[in-house]
């Protein structure tokens, strides 16, 4: 191109441009002078397929976030002005208001969202279906440990209205809003009546539960309460892999308005992490990784049944992004999230999976601040029943809250710790130093001050 056409390209790409923010300006001074927009949100409840999905990369799946990153800014709008003008290409998050057109209509949206004003934001919720939350978000209801969490390190405690029975029974110790909080009910048998009567803005499901989650928007969508797929926790009869907390934590923070300067600490902190760990456990060969089996059901208190963690299950993905042999991910006899086990075909999974001899085995029990078994009793009569397969077996504790909760990125130091400790030493990782290095750094109150780890991370070694 010769320097009077790029001179001429140039300022036709800033005349558009200035274009487009005129239109920005006047549309905004419209939208204040007449709160009712144009018509938005047509595509909300369209089912996404894998190759309309967001950039993976992205962990903010809201609409608006036209060039993929983090955030909702002025670089959106610069990207889509990019897009308008033939420099950019539209990306799936480009149409902010959803109306099934990228145009200059989503300029305005992208400004509205970055001022918080008073409007529809849409999302990609954890069912890859377009979604909507209305903003101000001023009340929320939340379930489980992970919801508990989340809104703990999200800043969004203070909004919460009702928690569900397992918050307030266990985890309401984290903040006085949750006890003070009146309850809905379980996820899978959510009392609507309850929520409708407090008034609440968004429910927050505590997992998606393929029951309940049919009829919940129907029961409140209609009364003005959104309900919002969005979760870290895994899924209750829902063949949908959560292994991306990260970004649910993100998408809760952002759509529910949390705290987002914390949420963003939370963020670098657990990027720093999860790259150290990564890189140094990717040069450990594939015939060299440490084999390992979770069961969520010790024979402390199983009546034969032990239900283990099989084909993406969320901390057997996580396992494996930090050099683990996670069994559940290939073996035949493992092809769901969770399955249940008899005794002899377990043993037979152990035996097939041993490497070298030996292998890992978790006991994923609810001990953690919910403490409703004890870690180290569970390993205890798992070793003495698994004592006869011939196979030398380490036996490691874990609370479920760990992995359903941002502190997931312990769980796999915890991993890297007790089968790779040449390696964790090598690069000053201490799962232990990290677990209290969070609740320091991002827990709303000092709760956890009581705290024992051993409650929720257990090297109970070879018996």
């Amino acid at each position: 191109m010769n320097v009077r056409r790029a001179v001429i390209v140039a300022v036709a790409v800033i005349v558009v441009l200035a274009a487009a923010l005129a239109y920005v300006r006047a549309e905004n001074e419209r939208y204040h002078v007449d709160p009712e927009p144009s018509e938005v949100g047509l595509t909300v409840g369209t089912q996404l397929s894998e190759d309309e999905f967001p950039d993976e990369s992205s962990r903010l799946w809201v609409y608006g976030n036209a060039d993929g990153d983090d955030d909702v800014d002025e670089d959106d709008m610069r990207y889509l002005m990019g897009v308008l003008s033939g420099e950019n290409p539209v990306t799936v998050l480009s149409d902010a208001n959803c109306d099934g057109v990228v145009d200059e209509d989503d300029l305005v949206y992208i400004q509205r969202i970055i001022e918080s004003d008073e409007m529809q934001v849409f999302y990609v919720d954890n069912y890859f279906s377009v979604a909507s939350v209305s903003w101000p978000v001023r009340s929320i209801a939340i379930g489980y440990c992970s919801g508990a969490y989340v809104a703990d390190l999200t800043g969004l405690s203070g909004k919460v209205k009702l928690v569900d029975d397992t918050i307030k029974s266990y985890w309401k110790g984290m903040s006085s809003s949750f006890s003070h909080a009146g309850s809905f009910g379980a996820t899978e048998t959510p009392n609507y009546e309850t929520m409708i009567a407090a008034g609440i803005d968004v429910y927050v499901v505590g997992y998606c539960d393929a029951n309940a989650d049919e009829i919940s928007p129907s029961r409140l969508n209609p009364v003005g309460i959104d309900v919002m797929f969005i979760s870290t926790a895994d899924n209750s009869g829902v063949d949908i892999p959560n292994e991306n907390i990260d970004r649910s934590i993100l998408m809760f923070a952002f759509l529910l308005q949390g705290d987002m300067s914390k949420t963003y600490e939370y963020l670098e902190w657990h990027d720093g992490l999860l790259d150290l760990m990564v890189e140094a456990t990717s040069v450990i060969p594939e015939d060299e990784r440490e084999a390992m089996i979770m069961t969520r059901i010790s024979a402390l208190y199983s009546t034969g049944v032990y239900s283990i963690t099989g084909k993406d299950n969320t901390n057997n993905i996580h396992a494996e992004w930090v050099g683990v042999d996670a069994v559940g991910q290939h073996n035949d006899m493992l092809p769901k999230n969770y399955q249940d086990l008899n005794l002899e075909s377990l043993a037979t999974v152990i035996i097939e999976s041993q490497h070298d001899g030996r292998l890992f085995f978790v006991d994923n029990a609810h001990d953690g601040m919910r403490h409703q078994y004890d870690l180290g009793e569970c390993l205890e009569a798992d070793a003495e029943l698994l004592s006869r397969t011939g196979v030398e077996i380490h036996y490691l504790g874990m609370a479920r809250e760990m992995d359903n909760s941002p502190l997931y990125i312990v769980e796999m130091a915890f991993y890297v710790c007790t089968m790779y400790p040449d390696i964790a030493e090598s690069i000053g990782l201490d799962y232990k130093s990290l677990f209290y290095e969070y609740f320091e750094s991002f827990a709303g109150s000092e709760y956890w001050m009581g705290l024992d780890i051993e409650d929720f991370f257990l090297d109970y070694g070879v018996a």
